[in-house]
């Protein structure tokens, strides 16, 4: 079995640098960066179909085997698409964390703004690491582990340095989270940190009976608690297997 870990809006794949140095896996790992984010190209199509049959593709050519999809945030939300398994690859289980089931229209308009406001350009390499991990919903002293950011900003020799995102990527419409669920063609388990405000625990319960929360995890349960979520990931493909 295969894990793939799909990261949030806004992050890259190196926000899952604490889970893998510790999670010993017995079989592959793949820690992915979606469309738009990170060194993965920009796509100009950032709805959740549209990153999961991108992905989808980049999965089934990496590994042939069965995997599990863990996500956070987007990710999770991406994750949950390609449990349909209309996507090319042979998904036996997602793991969403942390994805966001409410939102109000300020929220929308306001990511909306964002991503019209296109490529912002500093002077230095720093500058783009702060905006990155504030786009990402990190700690500031994130900033400074190189794992955490891996990929996360670009030098142009014309306009400075940015983050490797695309603006663009932050034009999310809200989720219908019920209806994600519906096409759902594995088990789907959902949860999040209990101190994540975007994701409370109540608003998970209204898809799920038990939603599985990491006590004093904020939204990045992946980077606050591994050892957690590695557990549960663990769990949970037992749980697959038996």
């Amino acid at each position: 079995m295969t894990l793939v870990f799909l990261h949030g809006l806004g992050a890259a794949r190196g926000v899952w640098s604490p889970v893998l140095d510790i999670i010993d896996w017995d079989g592959d790992t793949l820690a992915l960066d979606l469309p738009g984010h990170g060194a993965a190209p920009w796509t100009g199509d950032y709805t959740i179909d549209a990153m999961a049959e991108t992905l989808g593709a980049a999965i089934a050519d990496r590994t042939a085997e069965p995997v599990v999809i863990v996500g956070h945030s987007l990710g999770g939300a991406v994750g949950v698409a390609l449990g349909s398994q209309a996507f090319g690859c042979d998904v036996r289980g997602v793991l969403a964390l942390g994805v966001k089931t409410t939102w109000l229209d300020a929220e929308v308009e306001g990511l909306a703004a964002v991503a019209a406001k296109g490529v912002r350009w500093v002077e230095s390499e720093a500058d783009a690491l702060v905006r990155f991990v504030r786009g990402a919903g990190l700690a500031p002293e994130a900033a400074s582990d190189p794992a955490l950011c891996a990929d996360a900003v670009v030098l142009d020799e014309t306009n400075g340095w940015r983050t490797a995102q695309d603006p663009a990527t932050f034009a999310q419409q809200p989720l219908d989270m019920a209806a994600l669920l519906s096409r759902a063609a594995c088990p789907v388990v959902l949860g999040a940190g209990s101190d994540d405000a975007m994701v409370p625990e109540d608003n998970l319960r209204r898809f799920v009976d038990e939603p599985r929360i990491a006590a004093g995890a904020g939204h990045n349960v992946q980077v606050d608690q591994p050892e957690w979520v590695v557990a549960l990931i663990r769990e949970f493909v037992a749980g697959l297997a038996s």
